[in-house]
């Protein structure tokens, strides 16, 4: 009877111990695959994206002389933020008269002629005392807690690029036109240092705005030389895979790789964007990357311009925190708690890696073996 017991009980331990082999092999093969994948995919891809990196980062416009300092003091009080954040103040010398918030292209507005008599640039050359744009401090309201980079509110950029415009505008008919772009690469370049995917497309909108300022006349200066349409192309193209390289799913040695080449121009807006999953998952997803994460706690040694960064990391929020109602991430359900953390746990991190979009298409679709110039040539 007792040997029939001891079998019985064996039996029944060894088909739990092949149920969950079974379900464990059966979990990872909804993921593994498509990680796998994605690591195969920018390995590959890892010499061509620091060709780019390189070749952007030759460009003059990452290396005019800039003082240094945080603009947020001014721009965070000037700005509108988007809700819940507060509206633009009255007062803000970012404020439009009626009659220039009607939204329209440069080249519609370089034919509509407008009376730009009423409006006062001198806000932008208080900028050049800057260098940076840091969106977390200095703000006119406080963020939740824990802090979700997708949820939090961000400055209203479009008023920025309403102002370039005018002002490049502005400097066409005064014939300083070199002035107004520099006011506007420099708004640009403020843009950029929020350390922000979105600031960098703001920044390559208002590039693309001086290029085609200078489209419009007729005779432009001879020195003046906005950043070209391929430099264009390759800054959108390098920015948005950068936060790819930085994923925890990218191989140590092909981040550390893509984050030093090229001057590491994309480094902190890579680290920044990728943080805000890698953070999430951390109570998951660590145990099994820990060299990932062991090298994400190296490079927050070294600075970068903002505290994006930093503060993503100190007061992030993870799939342990309770979600807002309608936020960017899932809260996890009751029963997924439940859930033994060392078994299901690595599973869960996996599944939601694997259905996060890799950003490499646009870095693909740059033509290889280019030698750009680095700015707009000027003779027509």
């Amino acid at each position: 009877m007792l040997r029939v017991l001891v079998w019985l009980t064996s039996g029944i331990v060894l088909l739990v111990v092949i149920a969950i082999v079974g379900l464990d092999m059966f979990m990872r093969s909804k993921y593994e695959p498509t990680l796998d994948a994605m690591r195969q995919e920018v390995t590959a891809h890892v010499d061509f994206f620091c060709e780019e990196q390189t070749k952007l980062a030759a460009d003059p416009w990452f290396h005019e002389p800039r003082t240094q300092g945080d603009a947020g003091a001014l721009l965070n009080r000037w700005a509108a933020w988007e809700p819940p954040g507060p509206p633009m103040p009255a007062d803000s010398p970012l404020q439009l008269p009626a009659h220039l918030k009607e939204k329209k292209t440069l080249e519609e507005w370089f034919a509509a002629a407008p009376d730009l008599s009423s409006l006062n640039f001198e806000w932008m050359r208080e900028l050049q005392r800057f260098d940076r744009w840091d969106i977390l401090q200095n703000i006119p309201f406080k963020h939740d807690e824990p802090f979700n980079l997708l949820t939090a509110p961000f400055p209203n950029f479009i008023a920025l690029q309403d102002w370039s415009k005018f002002r490049l505008l502005q400097g066409i008919r005064t014939g300083q036109p070199l002035e107004a772009a520099r006011d506007v690469r420099h708004l640009a370049w403020l843009s950029y240092r929020t350390d922000t995917i979105l600031g960098a497309m703001i920044a390559n909108a208002l590039l693309g705005l001086e290029r085609r300022a200078h489209a419009l006349m007729k005779e432009p200066p001879s020195e003046w030389r906005p950043m070209s349409q391929e430099q264009g192309d390759r800054l959108r193209a390098v920015f948005w895979a950068s936060m790819t390289f930085s994923s925890i799913n990218t191989p140590v040695d092909v981040a550390r790789k893509a984050r030093t080449c090229g001057s590491g121009i994309s480094r902190c807006l890579g680290l920044v964007e990728a943080s805000n999953l890698a953070k999430y998952l951390q109570p998951l997803a660590e145990p099994v990357n820990r060299e990932a994460y062991a090298e994400i706690q190296t490079e927050l040694a070294t600075p970068c311009p903002t505290s994006m960064l930093a503060t993503q990391w100190q007061h992030g929020n993870t799939i342990d925190d309770p979600q807002p109602v309608g936020g960017a991430m899932p809260d996890q359900p009751a029963w997924m708690r439940s859930l033994p953390r060392r078994f299901a746990g690595k599973h869960i991190a996996g599944i939601l890696m694997s259905i996060g979009v890799q950003n490499i298409d646009l870095l693909k679709k740059l033509p290889q073996g280019q030698a750009t110039p680095a700015s707009a040539e000027t003779t027509r």
